[in-house]
């Protein structure tokens, strides 16, 4: 499994507020995140949130509510106007941009849209950030081959993803978000274009790998998943957590 750790020496600004102790199996720890765009337009109001390590949790709340940029900004694509991030203890609040591609091999994100390369086979989308990131050949066939029977794909593998169902697409991002071995996988509204079926499949996949110690965040709106996994949520409105 992929880790955050770092050689840079840490000082008293990287590190959570409080210290150790109980904070040191935080996974995620938001502290008194704001987040605006334009001219009194707030995503975020002084969030605060700590997601232990191994949990699975859910990120639930309305339309526009300030979901998606939650989960922006712990892998790097939006930055906080104010407050603090910290990821496995590492504070990636205001990381410089060469940082990045480490923060984000610790880190499997999925969409609501599966963002597959239509041209590449599902293999071939799978293998492909493994060459990115200068995995050799031998050992990237045998990740994508350890992902794709994760995900019951392993005989959809030389096929494109537009002879792929919705369901079935989804699996094979969830395969590609999972390749590096992540210990953090983000998961934003990923069941939106799924029926009620293929979404408690997805579901299904995302508790197994959680039962291999992965921290699991996903964001929906439908209160039927929550239910249905029967782990903790946090419910946001307004851009502000009003539980969990």
């Amino acid at each position: 499994m992929q880790s955050f750790s770092t050689s840079r020496k840490r000082g008293a600004k990287d590190r959570p507020p409080g210290g150790g102790g109980k904070n040191a199996h935080d996974m995620i720890h938001m502290s008194g995140v704001w987040k605006k765009y334009g001219e009194g337009q707030f995503a975020l109001q002084g969030v605060d949130i700590r997601v232990k390590q191994g949990e699975f949790v859910f990120i639930t709340g309305p339309s526009g509510a300030g979901k998606t940029t939650l989960l922006s900004l712990l892998y790097g694509a939006e930055t906080s106007d104010q407050g603090q991030i910290f990821i496995a203890g590492r504070n990636i609040t205001h990381l410089h941009r060469k940082d990045l591609p480490h923060l984000r091999r610790g880190i499997g994100v999925v969409f609501q849209d599966f963002k597959l390369l239509p041209g590449r086979t599902v293999f071939e989308n799978i293998a492909f950030c493994q060459r990115a990131i200068g995995v050799s050949a031998r050992e990237a066939r045998r990740r994508v081959y350890a992902v794709l029977k994760m995900v019951n794909l392993a005989d959809k593998r030389d096929l494109f993803p537009r002879v792929l169902s919705g369901g079935e697409q989804q699996r094979a991002a969830i395969a590609r978000a999972l390749v590096n071995r992540p210990p953090l996988l983000i998961a934003d509204e990923p069941t939106g274009n799924l029926d009620p079926h293929m979404a408690r499949g997805v579901m299904d996949v995302f508790s197994a790998v959680n039962r291999m110690a992965t921290t699991v965040v996903v964001a929906t709106h439908d209160r039927s998943l929550i239910e249905y996994v029967g782990t903790r949520s946090v419910h946001v409105e307004f851009g502000q957590v009003v539980e969990g």
